[in-house]
């Protein structure tokens, strides 16, 4: 039996290693150069990312909570803090307080959301206007904010009215304009604004008589709804209160007996410092006239008592027979003058009043006639 014959393979040699080098392509050799530089790139940014914490000096700075526009007034809830690699960027390091530095201050430059907030980029509310803008005191009425308001609350501006009287018939409350309160001040804003706006709220406010009264349109509300509601509610108010008081001047008016004619009567109460009743017993007084040149003139003096009858913005109505009426009719022309009016004071002799006040007014009287004379 022949002996069995096993192959050992020799040992590799470095003329053996040599030839299977050769034997590889060079881009096969190429392409396991690449692949070998992308693991070395992958690994370093994998290790880079995997030990950055350990040298990330993030810090907590103050920045924007919302877009905030040139002239805006900002309050706390503006700002918020925001973790950052500053660097050397100017910026405002957060704290619990840092909101509130900027509280009511206004933004001179665009300030856009989380955008760093720094005290360059405002100014108080207090200085003078940004470049062409005008400043403008809006005077608030808060009598129907019961709960209060505070800074940028949507509210609802609306002109106070007037109450109508017997001789003006005033005007309805209404909603003149939706706004966000703006350099709020308590009673009243500081508003900054181009010529053009700052002429529409200076007409505003004098076409309402200077104060705009304050109504919270309140969480979920509906201003253009409010807005409607309020305007109809005290237009009614408004027309119900001129009717009251049209009919109460017709039933206080008199009304013509047998044979009367009507006469309204207007009478001076430039001699009366304050209003009066206007059912006062009165002097009729006849105002008389300065002397001037030759003309003597003729000094004031009383005519007669007179009972007021709802007596009216310097006017009476009478109804009186026609004697009467022709007297009352051709006063002022006789007089050269209206005929004015002097109360009588509650207890008051009557004669002893007529008496001081025609000595007194002779006595002026007396002393124009000699200045005059004295000058010639």
């Amino acid at each position: 039996m022949a002996d069995s014959q096993i192959d050992v393979p020799e040992a590799p040699t470095a003329a053996t290693a040599e030839r299977t080098r050769r034997s590889i392509p060079q881009s096969t050799r190429r392409l396991l150069f690449i692949l070998a530089g992308v693991a070395v790139l992958v690994g370093s940014v994998l290790g880079f990312y995997f030990t950055s914490d350990a040298f990330d000096e993030r810090i907590a700075v103050t920045v924007a909570a919302r877009d905030i526009e040139v002239g805006e007034t900002l309050s706390a809830e503006d700002l918020t803090s925001a973790l950052v690699v500053i660097g050397s960027l100017p910026h405002v390091p957060w704290t619990l307080g840092a909101p509130f530095d900027f509280e009511g201050r206004v933004a001179i430059q665009p300030i856009p959301l989380n955008a760093l907030v720094r005290h360059d980029m405002v100014i108080g509310a207090e200085t003078a206007p940004v470049g062409p803008e005008l400043e403008v005191i809006v005077p608030l009425d808060l009598s129907l904010a019961t709960d209060g308001v505070t800074e940028r609350d949507l509210v609802l501006l609306a002109d106070p009215g007037l109450a109508p009287s017997e001789i003006d018939p005033g005007r309805p409350r209404r909603v003149v304009r939706e706004f966000a309160l703006t350099n709020f001040e308590g009673s009243q804003m500081r508003l900054f604004l181009p010529p053009e706006e700052w002429a529409e709220w200076e007409q505003l406010l004098a076409d309402v008589g200077g104060v705009l009264m304050v109504v919270p349109i309140g969480l979920g509300g509906d201003a253009a709804e409010t807005t409607e509601r309020l305007n109809t509610v005290w237009s009614a108010q408004w027309a119900a209160a001129n009717t009251e008081i049209a009919q109460a001047i017709a039933n206080e008016r008199p009304t013509a007996g047998p044979g009367e004619l009507e006469v309204v009567v207007v009478f001076d109460t430039s001699l009366v410092p304050t209003a009066f009743d206007p059912d006062a017993l009165v002097l009729l007084i006849d105002p008389g006239f300065e002397p001037l040149g030759n003309d003597p003139g003729m000094p004031r003096s009383v005519i007669s008592t007179l009972q007021l009858e709802g007596f009216s913005a310097g006017q009476m109505t009478m109804f009186v027979q026609p004697e009467e009426w022709l007297y009352w009719r051709s006063l002022p022309e006789e007089l050269g003058a209206t005929p004015m009016v002097v109360p009588v004071p509650e207890g008051t002799d009557i004669e002893d009043m007529t008496r001081r006040l025609n000595s007194e007014w002779r006595a002026s009287w007396q002393r124009s006639i000699d200045e005059l004379i004295g000058e010639r």
